[in-house]
């Protein structure tokens, strides 16, 4: 676990950055992504850069160990929910997403975005 320097950006900070490009079509949304991050789909940044959404809210956190798991629920025509977890790297300290996946699809068209499972599904 890398040591946390005053100044760093925290997980929390870098989620919102994450989400404020999401939401502003920023294509620099995609460096948020670790190596080998696990995104289902592989294409999810893609997809949620072409939606306009007109906001974000992070509606839960949770700490694993050095990991942290957000979902960030993103408003527009269609609503998702999408939970991430982030990590930072060993070298640098930066924080990144090492996986993410829509978590739930509230309304709207999704162009093939969907809960990786179902309800009451794991």
């Amino acid at each position: 676990m890398r040591e946390v320097r005053p100044g760093d950006p925290g997980p929390e900070q870098a989620a919102r950055a994450h989400a404020q490009r999401i939401v502003g079509g920023d294509a620099r949304a995609r460096e948020d992504l670790g190596p080998g991050a696990e995104v289902t789909p592989p294409d999810l940044v893609e997809r949620l850069l072409a939606h306009r959404f007109a906001s974000f809210e992070l509606v839960a956190h949770a700490r694993i160990g050095a990991h942290h798991i957000f979902k960030t629920k993103f408003v527009g025509p269609t609503t998702l929910v999408v939970q991430a977890r982030w990590a930072a790297t060993a070298a640098g300290g930066h924080w990144c997403i090492r996986e993410a996946e829509v978590a739930r699809v509230d309304a709207g068209r999704a162009d093939g975005l969907a809960p990786a499972s179902g309800p009451g599904e794991v």
